[in-house]
């Protein structure tokens, strides 16, 4: 008789399945959010809720520290993991995004809630320091100037997903 699968097989092996799996985690837990496929994003939602609520019990044992070792690879991620549990809001949310352009497949972002990111430190120079570096072309002869561009992001779009074969 049939029965339904309990796994999400995400059309891999079950060693490529987990390593995927625990490479994704890491990336989640290092930096609050992580932007997959929805389906791969459904199934870090599950390992990832389930992991919080091993992490959030009264006394964590020598056995789930090392369990967590395995899933985050490191003992300084462990620790940020097990303090980001200990915090009273935590959880898991996935937010739609929009369309991959190569194979049009549905992206989304998946977030950690009450995840602090480290903000970048911004370094400030005097008036003196900061100067316009001017490089010669030896082949042209021209004067360029090099100026730090700032980084700006660039607001997310989504995109229509085509509605033919002739549109992939």
């Amino acid at each position: 008789m049939y029965k339904r699968m309990g796994v999400k097989k995400l059309g891999r092996k079950k060693a490529h399945r987990e390593s995927l799996i625990r490479g994704q985690m890491r990336a989640l837990f290092s930096t609050g959010a992580l932007r997959t496929t929805t389906p791969k994003a459904k199934v870090m939602k599950s390992h990832a809720q389930s992991l919080i609520a091993q992490m959030q019990k009264k006394e964590i044992t020598l056995e789930s520290r090392r369990k967590l070792q395995i899933v985050f690879g490191n003992t300084e991620l462990v620790h940020k993991a097990i303090k980001y549990a200990e915090k009273s809001v935590t959880g898991v949310t996935i937010v739609k995004v929009g369309f991959r352009a190569g194979d049009n497949a549905e992206m989304s972002r998946i977030e950690l809630i009450g995840f602090k990111k480290k903000k970048a430190r911004k370094i400030v120079k005097k008036e003196e320091e900061v100067k316009d570096i001017v490089d010669k072309d030896i082949n042209k002869g021209i004067e360029k100037k090099k100026i730090k561009a700032s980084k700006k992001r660039m607001p997310t779009v989504k995109k229509e997903r085509a509605r033919s074969r002739s549109g992939l």
